[in-house]
């Protein structure tokens, strides 16, 4: 989660029917009707995964939505399967973990870190709050896994690991803040509107992990030789970029 893009998905499940589709993206729910944004999903209804990408880049993959018939191991632990586990099993493996609700009502939500268990709410539940044994024999509807985006997310004063790069990679692309004074290193706690450019040597990646570019920026602006690869990471053009003398 935060690294897998939807190159991956489409290459690991080639031999499943994989829908794209449209998903609401919500912070409850995998449903909160059209007040939050509408993203693309890759849908894979024999196995009942769907896969949610993420806002700005609409490439990784930041939310995988489980549901019926799904039937198999989630947090590298627990086994569950769709359409027979109830809110009883659930607080057997999770008994610290909290009942909740939307604002819809149209959900009781079973909250861990990062993994919720949707359930039905019948308009004839008690409001909320409510006691987990209130439901104990009512069927998990949904599961959503929801990491934080991590492996390209992480900002330092010293840079960012390039989007889409293979885990393996080390090499972290760097920014300076451009304003009228001159230029200075950008802290990612500044609250500054100053404009943040691209500095030093830059690699950027296709979003199958594969290198799409590499040279060297000054001041936000291409200088020296790149290369540019296509998307099995061939060779197919390089261009010399001429230096400049000011802003």
């Amino acid at each position: 989660m935060g690294y897998s893009t939807r190159p991956d998905v489409l290459k690991n499940y080639q031999a499943e029917i994989i829908k794209d589709t449209l998903t609401s993206d919500c912070p409850h729910t995998d449903r909160c009707g059209d007040y939050y944004g509408s993203l693309n999903s890759l849908y894979i209804e024999r196995l009942g995964i769907l896969f949610q990408t993420n806002h700005e880049t609409q490439e990784i993959v930041h939310k995988v939505h489980l549901y019926k018939p799904f039937a198999g191991t989630i947090n590298d632990s627990i086994f569950i399967a769709l359409g027979k586990v109830t809110v009883e099993d659930i607080y057997k493996k999770y008994p610290k973990a909290k009942l909740t609700t939307t604002n819809a009502k149209q959900y009781w939500i079973i909250k861990t870190p990062h993994v919720s268990f949707l359930v039905n709410r019948l308009s004839t539940d008690n409001d909320y709050p409510i006691k987990p044994t209130e439901i104990n024999d009512r069927l998990i509807y949904c599961v959503i896994i929801d990491k934080k985006i991590g492996y390209n997310s992480g900002y330092t004063d010293e840079g960012k690991i390039p989007l889409y790069a293979p885990k393996t990679e080390t090499h972290r692309n760097s920014f300076v803040q451009k304003h009228k004074g001159g230029l200075h290193y950008i802290f990612w706690s500044d609250t500054s509107n100053y404009k943040a450019v691209k500095n030093g040597y830059w690699k950027e990646f296709h979003p199958n992990h594969v290198l799409k570019e590499e040279g060297n920026y000054k001041k936000g602006r291409k200088k020296g030789v790149f290369k540019y690869y296509d998307l099995n990471g061939k060779l197919i053009k390089t261009k010399k970029h001429r230096p400049f003398l000011f802003w």
